[in-house]
């Protein structure tokens, strides 16, 4: 849906995108035509990351159970066109969640890494009445 967007706060290690429901979830908005941010602490972590990205593979996906990780692949009849469109949706220089990124100008991305360092410094349920006063 449209009228929704998709906020995604990437960690530090980038393991967002090894957790089988979270791209999931990623690829679901995607197909729902739901708006996407990407959230990143700095280029210089995309950077050190981009190499992992690129090799990410469906199956190699991790869940807390097992089983997750089978219902999820169980849904996904064709793993190699869903790798390609998971790489298509980090990656293409279009649509894809770095694309976007990379297409915020300096003063845009300090605020989303104010932002991040703030969440980190406040925590707990703090982050959504910070989140609401801004």
């Amino acid at each position: 849906d449209a009228s929704f967007a998709q906020v995604v706060a990437v960690d530090t290690q980038f393991d967002l995108f090894n957790r089988a429901w979270c791209v999931g979830e990623l690829a679901e908005a995607k197909r729902m035509g739901m708006q996407q941010s990407l959230q990143l602490r700095s280029g210089d972590e995309l950077g050190a990351h981009e190499g992992k990205l690129r090799e990410l593979k469906v199956e190699d996906m991790k869940a807390s159970r097992p089983e997750d990780v089978e219902e999820i692949l169980a849904k996904i009849p064709d793993k190699a066109v869903f790798n390609a469109a998971l790489q298509a949706l980090i990656f293409d220089d279009r649509i894809g969640l770095l694309a976007a990124w990379r297409e915020k100008d300096t003063e845009a991305q300090m605020v989303s890494v104010g932002r991040i360092i703030r969440w980190q410094v406040v925590g707990g349920d703090a982050i959504w009445r910070n989140w609401a006063s801004e």
